[in-house]
């Protein structure tokens, strides 16, 4: 494994300062025409709250490239926010569909304030070598997703409302004139993120076996959601937020394996 692409790789988790909490949290829309895959990671210290946001849009067979993540914005206190900054990323179908939580925590990581560089950082690919291939962001030509930070000053957290600001994305397929609007509820991170994903005492097998445990646990989950329809059933919400966990897990579980000096 390169050893540059390592350091790549660990940079969404760097250290943060005594002060500091995180969280991260894995979301999933599913449309009748397309899909939407959502990486959040909240990092709040003495300097304010910093929100980082990635999303992949995907349509159903011939227009599965055709859809975009058109808009990020963010929702509170009675205004409608830009990102600080934002980019494209890119990554193949394969990889997506492997681990999407991994993927999306990782575009976020490697992208402004979180890793350290600016907005136009030319970091295209990043590979951790799991046994069964490679997940990797690409270059242009597989799917686009696009990514940002919003910078949310200390005198302004106390505006966030939990229970009504959001962050707002807008996908869309312009050749069909068909969008998508989705809203995320703003969260404050409280500091637990160490403790829920704790790994520190498992090996790189055991790391190994519990990816391949929650993937199986997906598969079931996703199995017993298709008894249930989007926006009809309330069973289908309650699955969805426990697959969305098992994602988010995984996803810490792959940063937690890639940082093992020993097998």
């Amino acid at each position: 494994m390169n050893k540059i692409l390592a350091a790549a790789i660990l940079i969404l988790f760097c250290a943060s300062s005594a002060f500091s909490h995180e969280e991260v949290e894995y979301k999933k829309f599913k449309f009748v025409d397309s899909s939407c895959y959502v990486g959040v990671h909240y990092k709040s210290s003495q300097k304010g709250l910093l929100i980082g946001v990635s999303a992949i849009a995907t349509g159903n067979g011939a227009e599965f490239r055709k859809w975009k993540v058109s808009d990020i914005k963010i929702d509170y206190d009675g205004r409608r926010c830009k990102p600080d900054k934002e980019s494209k990323f890119y990554v193949t179908e394969e990889s997506l569909f492997r681990v999407p939580g991994a993927i999306v925590f990782a575009a976020i990581g490697a992208f402004g304030e979180y890793g350290g560089s600016n907005l136009n950082n030319n970091l295209s690919k990043i590979g951790v070598g799991l046994g069964m291939g490679l997940i990797a962001l690409q270059a242009k030509g597989e799917i686009t997703g696009e990514r940002c930070v919003f910078n949310i000053p200390p005198d302004e957290l106390d505006k966030i409302n939990e229970g009504r600001d959001c962050i707002e994305i807008l996908i869309e397929n312009e050749g069909l004139h068909l969008k998508e609007s989705i809203k995320i509820a703003i969260i404050k991170p409280s500091g637990e993120l160490s403790d829920r994903y704790n790994f520190a005492n498992m090996t790189k097998a055991e790391l190994s076996g519990l990816m391949g445990t929650l993937k199986n646990k997906i598969a079931v989950l996703e199995k017993e959601q298709a008894d249930y329809k989007y926006g009809q059933d309330t069973e289908f919400d309650v699955i969805q937020k426990r697959i969305e966990s098992c994602e988010a897990e995984r996803g810490m579980a792959y940063k937690a394996w890639f940082e093992r000096k020993v097998p």
